[in-house]
């Protein structure tokens, strides 16, 4: 007989319904306990459509929240309500890690977890590659490691990093080339914060070069890894969700596949 297991959500938007559906068509294992949201009416239209319990603030949430939660809300959302989910000693995975770009946050998220018998899990989203660079950060001597952002020179407009720069529309260029801090700090909404910031704790000597390129149709991550262990070059162009462009829908689909390998008895790393 299968055993079926809950999971909370944070969130209700696109996100959150691509999620669900995954859980219906593929892993029916699992059931949707509760969800928690800001906007009540969004909250409560979702909680009913996919059969669970609509919260709208923490303290009811961790009431009778699932051992597993999954954010699917943004990074101010998940700076909010990590740090109580995890005193609770529950298991959170996380989609918005560019919030991991504080480090304060991100050292008492760690700190909390530690104390109270809770996980983080940070997945992988629209980019992969992760499981393979934190293989190899496990040896000595030197490597280095890229990420390169390709994006439409429209696209880049406005970015702090750009101020004084008058940039060509019309012409392929390298824009910034520099270390992981200061990529986030002139690109905040340009770059994926999230996986840079995974690439970086991993391997602290990651260079982000972020090139505006006006023949490009998508967003491209290009990952490059050198050492004397391996060589090795992983590019990536997702696709937007059609119900917010702004979002990846295979975004989704790393939480859910994170979920499936938390309780599966074989998993593939």
């Amino acid at each position: 007989m299968q055993t079926i297991s809950s999971v909370s959500l944070i969130g209700s938007g696109s996100l959150a319904n691509v999620f669900a559906n995954v859980l219906h068509d593929f892993l029916p294992e699992f059931k949707l306990h509760s969800v928690l949201g800001r906007n009540q009416e969004k909250a409560q239209a979702f909680a009913s459509k996919y059969n669970c319990r609509a919260v709208f603030n923490i303290e009811d949430f961790l009431k009778d929240a699932a051992p597993v939660v999954v954010e699917l809300a943004g990074g101010l959302a998940l700076k909010e309500y990590a740090l109580p989910i995890l005193k609770s000693g529950r298991t959170l995975i996380c989609l918005s890690t560019g919030a991991f770009a504080d480090d304060d946050f991100k050292q008492e998220a760690i700190r909390i977890a530690a104390e109270n018998n809770g996980r983080i899990y940070i997945v992988n989203g629209a980019v992969g590659g992760l499981d393979f660079l934190q293989t190899c950060s496990l040896q000595h001597g030197e490597h280095e490691v890229i990420i390169e952002t390709t994006k439409s020179p429209k696209s880049l407009l406005g970015a702090p990093g750009l101020e004084g720069i008058d940039l060509d529309l019309a012409k392929r260029a390298v824009v910034f080339e520099g270390g992981v801090q200061e990529a986030i700090k002139g690109f905040p909404k340009n770059i994926n914060v999230g996986v840079i910031t995974a690439l970086a704790s991993e391997n602290p000597q990651t260079k982000v070069r972020i090139v505006a390129d006006p023949a490009a149709r998508s967003n491209t991550h290009k990952i490059t890894y050198r050492s004397a262990l391996a060589d090795a070059t992983m590019e990536f162009s997702g696709k937007p969700d059609p119900a917010n462009p702004k979002s990846s829908t295979t975004a989704a689909l790393s939480a859910a596949a994170c979920l499936k390998n938390l309780y599966s008895p074989i998993t593939f790393w």
